[in-house]
């Protein structure tokens, strides 16, 4: 995987976290997704969502790619 296109890509995820926090139904899903994919690398749920997203995608790309996709199909980040 290329590591800079996913550093890029999980620096669009947290801006757009970040921008859309008010919306209680974007957050939520937000949120889930997290919950989901970053809690296996941030067991103790303590780091910075950019720095687990980096780091999910390097311990594994395809659980990466997966959260993507389930972003762009509720509409969380776009392409």
């Amino acid at each position: 995987m290329n590591f800079e296109h996913m550093n890029l890509v999980a620096q669009k995820i947290s801006f757009a976290f970040e921008d859309h926090y008010f919306d209680e139904r974007k957050r939520n899903n937000f949120i889930a997704l997290f919950n989901k994919y970053l809690l296996p690398v941030d067991t103790t749920g303590t780091m910075e969502p950019y720095d687990a997203i980096v780091l999910l995608g390097r311990e594994d790309p395809l659980k990466f790619e997966h959260m993507v996709k389930e972003m762009k199909e509720k509409e969380l980040i776009s392409d």
